[in-house]
């Protein structure tokens, strides 16, 4: 066992040195801290799960990805057609503790690792810790050949930033939601930023979107209307050279009805009639729970647009910044009312520098992020008001808004005059 262990952690330390040799010099300071926090927080998922809590997510996620790969290794027929088609009348089917499809969905990728890591936990769970680090690296990458200016505040929001470090490793649906979506977020801006991309990206990126819709499709609704919308709009500011600047949010939110109509027909629970009782529903859930210290009231709400209208401005507050440490009831919560704390500094340095920001360039850009970020936090503050739950689902947005609050931010500025200046000049692969 200890020579499979070592193998493993060869694997994975070659896989690693793969990923720093084709870094920029500058960025090479950052990779192995990152890589091997990344694999510790993997493991510290499954420690939290099973000495904390007991049982978990995680672990019902590997047992029935392990029930899986022990029919691949009976019947490797049966496990082909289970994978491909979900055969209900299959035996296994009965055994499984997760049906609902997204959930059965990273079983069965589970499964297809359970067979080179002989079905453990920890090794499983350092891999996809590993794609979701790469995916991460990759985003820091572009950002860095982007704007080299902010390649600290890259650095900090999708590789150190505390809880979106650990919720996006393991045995998780967000590691390999946010693996997709940093992978797609870096080739949609190195289309924006017309950088070259390696051929293998353009390859990889219909894989993503599949394991993006697959795990996590309110990811894809909030983020593919965002970006269609931005290029629009930035064709539309080339095209059309009399648009004064000032009316660019909203222009931005006129054209973004459309492609929002358009997602709102690609299932069926972003039909309008359906997306209210949706929300609604799940709050309602929540609110059956008897542990009631620990979730966000939104008193009266109903499945109407004026109900949800009325409601939005507690929920994106919460949505990034809930609970704060005085709501806390436990350790964890504290620890994440301290990070959000955080935030808030963050978000209140931003404000000094935000004219910088929308005067330079990349204002469609950063608006665009901006509607991604309240989009979704609402959407998810509403429909998961459980603060445990949360902290986990809003990895989703929470990186970009640590981003965008980051950048120009005094503190990091005077942490990047301090560091020799190379880290920080633009570089290549």
């Amino acid at each position: 066992m200890t020579i499979f262990f070592f193998a493993h952690f060869t694997v994975l330390l070659a896989l690693g040195f793969m990923l720093w040799r084709r870094s920029a010099a500058p960025l090479r300071l950052f990779f192995w801290p990152a890589y091997l926090l990344k694999l510790a927080a993997g493991v510290g998922i499954g420690l939290l799960y099973s000495l904390y809590y007991s049982t978990g997510d995680t672990m019902n996620y590997f047992r029935d990805g392990m029930l899986l790969t022990d029919l691949a290794r009976h019947d490797t027929g049966a496990y082909l057609r289970f994978l491909w088609n979900t055969d209900m009348d299959a035996g296994v089917w009965q055994t499984l503790t997760f049906q609902e499809p997204r959930a059965l969905f990273l079983s069965k990728v589970v499964s297809v690792c359970g067979l080179f890591t002989a079905n453990n936990y920890w090794i499983t769970g350092c891999y996809f810790s590993c794609i979701a680090f790469a995916s991460a690296w990759y985003l820091v990458k572009v950002i860095h050949r982007y704007n080299a200016g902010c390649t600290l505040a890259a650095v900090v929001a999708f590789l150190f930033f505390p809880s979106v470090l650990f919720w996006s490793a393991g045995i998780v649906k967000e590691s390999l939601a946010m693996a997709s979506l940093y992978f797609l977020s870096a080739v949609f801006l190195c289309y924006w930023g017309r950088i070259p991309a390696p051929w293998f990206a353009w390859l990889i990126a219909p894989l993503a979107i599949w394991f993006l819709w697959m795990l996590k499709y309110y990811y894809c609704a909030a983020l593919f209307p965002v970006m269609l919308t931005a290029v629009v709009v930035r064709w539309l500011y080339v095209k059309v050279k009399m648009l004064p600047r000032f009316v660019m949010p909203l222009v931005w939110l006129v054209v973004f009805v459309v492609p929002l109509a358009i997602a709102a027909t690609v299932h069926p629970n972003f039909y309008p009639e359906r997306f209210l009782e949706v929300i609604v529903s799940n709050y309602e859930v929540y609110a059956s729970f008897p542990d009631r210290a620990d979730r966000i009231y939104y008193p009266g709400l109903e499945t109407t647009a004026g109900s949800i209208a009325m409601h939005a401005p507690v929920a994106l507050f919460s949505g990034l910044f809930r609970p704060l440490p005085w709501e806390a009831h436990h350790v964890f919560q504290f620890v994440m009312g301290l990070e959000n704390c955080v935030l808030l500094v963050l978000l209140v340095m931003c404000l000094w520098s935000w004219r910088r920001v929308w005067q330079g360039g990349d204002g469609i850009l950063v608006f665009s992020v901006v509607v991604y970020i309240m989009v979704l936090a609402v959407f998810l503050a509403l429909s998961t008001p459980n603060f445990g739950t949360l902290s986990r689902y809003r990895v989703g947005f929470i990186p970009f808004f640590v981003f965008l609050t980051a950048c120009g931010n005094v503190l990091l500025e005077r942490l990047q005059r301090r560091m020799p200046v190379s880290v920080f000049d633009a570089g290549g692969e």
